[in-house]
């Protein structure tokens, strides 16, 4: 357009210069935002249910390391729920025992008069049962040559033999004039595995330091003890195999007794050194005698110098973290599923437009 002279506009054929449109940055589409969603959500939830289950089954360690500590201390006599079950352990169990036996020693001094030669071996009316957790034994007499006079179950005795001459056990009773408890010993006599508590029977009125004419000895069979603890303190808890009771020599190297397989598994060779980490609070995941995976946490008999091991099975100990996992896994599942059918119905809506 020109204007003329006269200050009128008269149009023009000209054309306007061109205008160059500015260029758009693609961005994602909405079908792209869906996918990018569904695939944030199912990391978020994979990883929270990482974090929530390692916590689950942490606390289902540290609660059954707990448990198996306090098992062990029930048999141990460490820690008890009552004065009966402090008793029914193996500390509580030795003290009463070595008491009864030097008080029935005493009582046998009196009766034969400390003439233990001429005492009449078909006078001989010993019994022994059970006592507590000890639920297997036999009780003799004992001569200082180690010769057997009498005994609680006299099948056993063979005239003439010394079974017990120079027993372990039997030396300073008779030397020092004092109670043992010793064990375990191999027991010629019964020829089981064996805890032997023995005292002196001291002639009536006789001083400290003269020898006893014999000893009274019971000689405690050691294959049921850790049956008979798991029965008494842990049946209820854990049914079955789920939980076992391992009593070990000083140096852990040894079964003194099994509560699964008892009769085959006493005298077995064990691992110390595994054992040993057992010892601490958290205890320690171990293969059992036959092979099943258990989480041990021991206790120390102090006067045996023995320990002893509660073994909760693994599965046991996990089996409330393995629920809550199903449980949160079958739940991420659902709301993973419920975002993922709203993401597809979102790109249909979006491809049918």
């Amino acid at each position: 357009m020109t204007a003329p002279t006269d200050g009128l506009s008269l149009p023009t054929t000209e054309r306007p210069d061109p205008v160059t449109p500015r260029s758009r940055r693609r961005g994602w589409s909405l079908r792209a935002h869906l996918v990018v969603v569904v695939l944030v959500t199912i990391a978020l939830v994979i990883l929270s249910g990482v974090l929530v289950v390692s916590k689950d089954y942490r606390r289902a360690r540290d609660e059954g390391a707990r448990n198996a500590r306090f098992e062990a201390g029930l048999a141990a006599g460490i820690t008890g729920k009552s004065k009966t079950a402090g008793a029914e352990s193996i500390s509580g169990s030795i003290p009463d025992l070595r008491a009864l036996i030097v008080r029935s020693g005493t009582s046998l001094g009196q009766v034969t008069g400390g003439n233990l030669a001429a005492y009449p071996p078909d006078r001989c009316n010993l019994n022994f049962q059970s006592f507590r957790s000890f639920t297997s034994g036999v009780l003799s007499i004992v001569l200082p040559d180690g010769g057997v006079l009498c005994s609680s179950d006299q099948t056993l005795v063979q005239a003439g033999s010394k079974p017990y001459a120079d027993a372990q056990w039997l030396t300073p009773v008779i030397q020092q004039n004092a109670a043992v408890v010793l064990g375990p010993l191999n027991d010629p006599l019964t020829k089981k595995s064996s805890l032997f508590v023995a005292a002196p029977i001291p002639a009536p009125n006789a001083p400290p330091q003269v020898t006893p004419p014999g000893a009274l000895v019971v000689s405690i069979d050691l294959t049921p003890l850790a049956r008979t603890l798991q029965e008494r303190f842990a049946a209820d808890s854990y049914p079955g195999d789920s939980l076992e009771y391992l009593v070990t020599t000083a140096k852990r190297d040894k079964v003194v007794s099994r509560s699964i397989d008892p009769t085959q598994s006493i005298g077995k060779p064990l691992d110390a050194s595994a054992l040993a980490r057992a010892d601490s609070t958290k205890g320690a995941v171990l293969p059992d005698l036959d092979g099943k995976q258990r989480l041990y946490v021991g206790q120390a008999v102090p006067e045996l110098n023995w320990h002893v091991y509660a073994g909760i099975a693994k599965s046991a100990v996990y089996k409330p973290a393995s629920s809550a996992f199903r449980d949160y896994l079958t739940s991420g599942l659902i709301i993973v599923l419920g975002i993922g059918l709203v993401a597809l119905a979102g790109i249909f809506t979006v491809a049918r437009r």
